[in-house]
């Protein structure tokens, strides 16, 4: 890993033909992304993934391969489940490269249609059944994000020209499950789930769609407190759906759109904060 170094020192032509006479380097990366030391994750493996791609020093070819291991059991969907265990960071990181390869293919136009099928289908899976909710973890590991890393790949799915539309409600239930998995986001992860909620508004769907979630986001609120009393997941969910509330309505006022699923925002949070 120590010999990535080097590459940041080359030219750009210097580094391509040493990753063309050289290519078991883009394997060693793609093994390692998932690195449990941020020095190795996020200080070598990324930052040279993002400078290569940016410099379009990756072939189609090892885009694809990329594409292919990442959105599989041994990137978006590896040991799906655990928390608190190394495995976050392959999931995360796997999310993390897709979103930067997704976001190129706007130009690149290397991703076919199924591809982007199959990403948008386990990006959405890994948003509403990841359980490993943890941020920073500590100096030696760094930034786990899995959540929020997630929503970056999902925001760069739906901006994709051959977004599948038909994901649109998976998505807006994924983030909803994310309000009820008995822990408070403290990253500001809500304005991750705006930016997705954004780049789907901006795809032209019907705001009816947007405004049935959100209603039904309280109406789960008041179902639970009905049926169990309002324990401790209850009130953490409320402070989820409260601060995703006011973030949305925030998004949706400067950006001077939506007005009546802005109205209908307005009117949820002050009845929950008995403003009026």
């Amino acid at each position: 890993m120590e010999d990535y170094e080097k590459f940041f020192e080359m030219t750009t032509e210097e580094r391509k033909q040493s990753i063309q006479g050289h290519p078991s380097i883009l394997d060693d990366l793609l093994e390692t992304i998932g690195h449990e030391e941020t020095a190795i994750r996020d200080q070598l493996n990324y930052r040279l993934f993002i400078l290569l791609l940016s410099e379009n020093a990756l072939g189609e070819e090892v885009i694809a391969g990329f594409v292919s291991k990442l959105s599989s059991a041994d990137g978006l969907l590896y040991n799906i489940g655990e928390k608190g265990t190394t495995s976050v960071f392959q999931r995360s990181y796997a999310a993390l490269f897709l979103a930067a390869i997704v976001n190129a293919d706007r130009q690149l136009a290397i991703l076919t249609s199924e591809q982007l099928e199959l990403l948008a289908q386990n990006a959405v899976a890994l948003l509403a059944k990841e359980q490993d909710l943890r941020s920073f973890v500590d100096s030696k590991s760094g930034w786990a994000h899995s959540v929020p890393n997630t929503t970056e790949l999902i925001s760069a799915i739906i901006a994709h020209p051959l977004y599948p539309i038909r994901f649109t409600a998976q998505i807006l239930q994924a983030i909803r499950a994310n309000i009820w998995k008995g822990y408070v986001f403290v990253d500001d992860e809500e304005e991750r789930f705006c930016n997705i909620i954004q780049a789907l508004s901006a795809k032209k769907i019907d705001e009816e769609l947007f405004i049935e979630w959100f209603e039904q986001l309280f109406d789960q609120l008041e179902m639970v407190a009905f049926e169990r009393g309002y324990d401790e997941l209850w009130f953490k969910a409320r402070t989820n759906q409260l601060n995703l509330a006011k973030t949305l309505y925030f998004y949706l006022k400067f950006a001077n759109r939506n007005e009546k699923l802005r109205s209908i925002v307005s009117a949820f949070i002050q009845q929950w904060l008995k403003l009026s």
